[in-house]
């Protein structure tokens, strides 16, 4: 979806659209955060308009994990509500896109003397997040054996591990995941336009937004 892809009579004929008639919402920013807000707002039915100043998805793979996680540091942190919620959210991108989030595997192996992952903590953790994803994570979680694990992971430092925990995660395609998402915004009337820059807003009666085209510099 980059600007070179799209012949400049349709460029033209987006800005015009986008530019015709007041907004309900100006997104900027065309990644998977102004993706989703662009989807939301014009599934409820406001008229939304979206800039990017660079390519859609600009950067979205440099700075991501890749996961579509309820985040095991949260649950650590003591912070369950939103364990629970990012939980069930990934639940629900994997019933409508199951190609964009598929379960992966994490195992936590344990060793004599490291006070920082105890096998009990970690059978206790895991299981609580099952429980926040409401019993329905990606995947159960499970114990392993030290066999098992040696096995499964043959190239694991042996001296003094004990026995591990696996857990499941979501794992994504980002960018693909954000294209999808701003095409969703498109097939409910958002107006998309990437290679233009905002550059200021003003407030009379109401908000006066300063757009410019990098391709051609018109603002």
């Amino acid at each position: 979806m980059n600007s070179d892809s799209m012949p400049s009579f349709q460029r033209a004929r987006a800005i015009e659209s986008l530019c015709q008639s007041p907004l309900d919402v100006l997104v900027i920013g065309g990644g998977i955060v102004g993706a989703g807000i662009a989807r939301d707002a014009a599934m409820r039915g406001l008229r939304v308009g979206l800039v990017e100043q660079h390519d859609f998805v600009f950067g979205t793979s440099s700075r991501s994990s890749r996961l579509l996680h309820g985040g095991m540091r949260y649950l650590a942190q003591g912070r369950l509500g939103l364990v629970r919620q990012a939980s069930v959210e990934k639940k629900v991108l994997h019933h409508i896109a199951p190609h964009l989030a598929k379960p992966l595997a994490f195992i936590f192996p344990t060793y004599h003397g490291n006070k920082h992952w105890r096998l009990w903590q970690l059978k206790i953790g895991v299981k609580i997040y099952d429980l926040l994803c409401r019993g329905r994570n990606l995947g159960n979680s499970t114990w392993m054996s030290r066999e098992q694990l040696i096995q499964k992971v043959p190239s694991l430092r042996t001296a003094g591990l004990q026995r591990a925990v696996r857990y499941y995660d979501g794992f994504t395609n980002d960018a693909r995941l954000a294209l999808d998402t701003l095409r969703s915004a498109a097939r409910n009337s958002a107006r998309l336009v990437n290679y233009c820059r905002f550059k200021a807003a003003s407030r009379w009666e109401s908000w006066v937004c300063d757009l410019e085209d990098v391709e051609t510099g018109k603002e």
